[in-house]
């Protein structure tokens, strides 16, 4: 399965061998594009900005901003203007938007038999691609609050009382949105049992500051590949920054693992379209900060759709010297992290090998990966194709 157009490139390879409708061993292969500080050094800092704005494989607002951030810290710089960190965050909180309607839209519908709204996204697409630079942010923060009340949940926003229990929570999705149809059909499907000791410790949302005390001037080679936090793999994304939902914690509790992030994409739609309307709330961490962590070394910190994106820069005679920059892809999809875990604690009870290679590509969906993928499912004892635990 593929969610996105994968013409001509390497995609997320998903290899797992089965048997008796149990997933046994799970490995990944990651391409190296999905990994971008390479690509700008040697660069000037505003080449190489415009470069990942244009050309970054994923999340390219995100990588701009944090490579611009990381550089201006290395520099000594100061802080932007206000004006200008409020634009920025409106940029960053409509590209995370946009990213989430794509999946919740047009990827997510067809995997569970629905039509893709390819009309409904392509009206908000063209318009949050011009976030931040004109007036209405406000109105558009509005419409897509007005989206997921109306359309995707509008179960949950015709009653004041929120739900209490997995009941009350089905008789929600019963009351309409096309994402509550999504989710009950996940639900159908039965949880997925991941045991307590398998379950991969969600990251929280630190500054720049604090990332630089746990990591150091400079991230290793392996902290790049396949980061931890004190020393254990974490989840990053929308699950790790809405699990306290009363709503999410629901689903969590009955093991429905995959349709909690998917409310959590939800939630962080409506989060972010707050912030078009309101950015720079004291309530709520910024999208965005940097520091410097050692002279002409800076280090960015963004949240993005898919989670947390870190962004080490060195600068030498005004140029790029080195770069690192660690996606979100790499903390979800390392070899003991979220993904991997989760899809060895997945089953099917009738042994259908199709069956269990959709819930396979449905926890992918859910975990978001920032290229396309695909899966492949063998049954043990035969041969398969390599796919290494990370590339």
């Amino acid at each position: 399965m593929s969610t996105q157009d994968s013409t001509g490139e390497d995609p997320i390879r998903v290899l797992a061998t089965h048997a008796a409708g149990q997933v046994l061993a799970v490995s990944l292969h990651i391409p190296d594009r999905a990994w971008m500080g390479g690509a700008v050094i040697g660069m000037a800092p505003a080449e190489g900005v415009e470069h990942l704005r244009r050309h970054a494989s994923h999340s390219p607002q995100a990588h701009a901003h944090a490579l611009a951030h990381a550089c201006a810290a290395a520099a000594g710089e100061p802080p932007p203007e206000r004006a200008e960190q409020l634009r920025t965050e409106r940029r960053l909180a409509a590209e995370m938007i946009d990213m989430h309607l794509r999946r919740l839209l047009l990827d997510w519908p067809p995997s569970l038999g629905f039509e893709p709204r390819i009309n409904r996204y392509a009206e908000f697409h063209r318009r949050l691609l011009h976030a931040g630079e004109h007036d209405n942010d406000f109105v558009l923060g509005g419409e897509v609050l007005d989206l997921v009340a109306r359309e995707l949940l509008a179960g949950f926003f015709n009653q004041i009382r929120m739900p209490h229990g997995i009941g009350e929570f089905l008789d929600r999705l019963a009351g309409g949105g096309s994402l509550s149809s999504i989710l009950g059909e996940l639900i159908a499907h039965g949880p997925s049992t991941v045991l307590p000791e398998k379950r991969t410790a969600l990251l929280g949302t630190l500054s720049a500051d604090a990332w630089a005390a746990e990591v150091g001037t400079w991230p290793s080679a392996q902290f790049i590949r396949h980061p931890r936090y004190a020393g254990e793999p974490a989840e990053t994304g929308p699950l790790a920054r809405h699990a306290a939902s009363p709503l999410v914690r629901i689903l969590l509790e009955r093991g429905n693992r995959i349709s909690a992030r998917l409310f959590a994409k939800a939630i962080d739609v409506a989060d972010c379209a707050s912030t078009m309307r309101h950015p720079g709330s004291a309530e709520v961490a910024p999208l965005i900060d940097a520091c410097r962590v050692a002279p002409d070394v800076g280090l960015a910190r963004v949240i993005s759709a898919r989670g947390v994106l870190l962004c080490w820069v060195r600068l030498a005679e005004g140029r790029i010297a080195d770069c690192a920059i660690v996606p979100a892809g790499a903390w979800n999809l390392e070899p003991d992290g979220v993904y991997c875990r989760e899809a060895m604690c997945l089953q099917v009870t009738d042994g259908d090998p199709e069956a269990l290679k959709k819930r396979l590509e449905w926890l992918m969906l859910a975990i978001d990966p920032s290229l396309p993928f695909v899966v492949e499912l063998v049954a043990a004892g035969e041969g398969a194709g390599v796919a290494p635990a990370s590339a």
